[in-house]
């Protein structure tokens, strides 16, 4: 990844003024609604390439306030592993990240993009108690609000490769509304990330609570553990690994084989959202599963704002190169 960030010879994919492709979302203009999924540059690298090569937006983290090695086992450091023939990878990282009292500092990017906007995804760390994680989390907020380059923000509450989610998070995201979503001094949008193992119902639930609380749009979502069901989705060929990884150390399955479970709930997130008519202008959001144009058209006719890739990014990175974007941007 870091040999990827630093990229000196691509030449820049350029679109025009009137780019069909481009919208406006909380007054912030997206050249593009697809962007980076957050892990991919977990200490804010990379801007500079990605923007090169074509995308809407750009997203660096997940970060905790606390800085993290990432996980370990069996002398495997950050295990991961790709499933090539299903079009999937499995990761159990855990969060390796510089911390945010360093990474709020950073200067991502001496040219930013006008149209190739910032987002910043931020989780609270398993290193600590949940009450002393949440003002942790309050504090890193406001680092990242303090940010100029920082155009939105993503609240990760779904990672599955740590121990800091699970329960219920509307008393969490309580907090946060009242520590920080109330006192924003800038127009600064947070989103809600959560998993695409979510059950409808909870979904619903946590949309009309987002909203109420002030949110401005959710993501659906991060990576899978739901292993039984995805094990069918899986070539004949990766099935020995596949079992192999999530009965050794767990982690989360991304790629095409989250693409109908994802489609499926931002479709019931839009839907939720039409009805309840929010007064704050409120967008869903979909990563897992993006790796085709035929997904991003997929995700338009339901009504989701934006989509985030990472293993399909990478998928379509290994056959198409630099023209990655261009690729899937063809003829629409």
């Amino acid at each position: 990844m870091q040999q990827f960030s630093k990229q000196k010879f691509i030449q820049t994919d350029t679109f025009s003024e009137n780019n069909r492709l481009s919208k406006t979302l909380w007054g912030i203009k997206f050249r593009t609604p697809l962007g980076n999924s957050a892990g991919m540059f977990k200490n804010g690298e990379g801007y500079d390439t990605v923007a090169k090569l074509g995308a809407g937006f750009y997203i660096g983290g997940t970060s905790t306030a606390n800085p993290r090695n990432g996980n370990s086992k069996n002398g495997i450091d950050l295990p991961f592993i790709s499933l090539p023939k299903s079009g999937a990878a499995i990761n159990w990282l855990g969060l390796p990240n510089l911390g945010d009292d360093k990474l709020h500092k950073k200067i991502i990017t001496e040219s930013k993009l006008a149209d190739c906007p910032i987002g910043w995804s931020v989780m609270r760390s398993p290193d600590y108690a949940e009450s002393e994680g949440i003002e942790h989390l309050i504090n890193s907020l406001w680092l990242y609000h303090d940010n100029p380059q920082i155009d939105f923000l993503e609240l990760n509450e779904s990672c599955p490769n740590i121990k800091a989610g699970g329960g219920n998070i509307i008393p969490r995201i309580e907090q946060i509304s009242i520590a920080f979503l109330q006192k924003r001094q800038r127009k600064l949008p947070i989103i809600l990330k959560i998993s695409n193992d979510i059950d409808e119902n909870a979904l619903v639930e946590i949309i009309h609570s987002a909203i109420n609380l002030g949110f401005d749009g959710i993501n659906l979502g991060n990576t899978s553990t739901n292993y039984v069901d995805l094990r069918h989705w899986i070539d004949l060929d990766d099935r020995k690994l596949f079992d192999y990884f999530t009965q050794t150390f767990g982690g989360g399955v991304s790629g095409k084989v989250l693409g109908n479970n994802s489609l499926t709930l931002c479709a019931t997130a839009v839907n939720e959202v039409r009805r309840i008519k929010p007064q704050q202008e409120f967008h869903v959001i979909r990563s897992g599963g993006i790796n085709s144009p035929e997904d991003i058209v997929a995700s338009e006719k339901i009504g989701v704002s934006l989509n985030q890739w990472y293993t399909g990014f990478f998928d379509n990175y290994t056959r198409y190169g630099n023209n990655v974007y261009k690729n899937l941007y063809a003829g629409k």
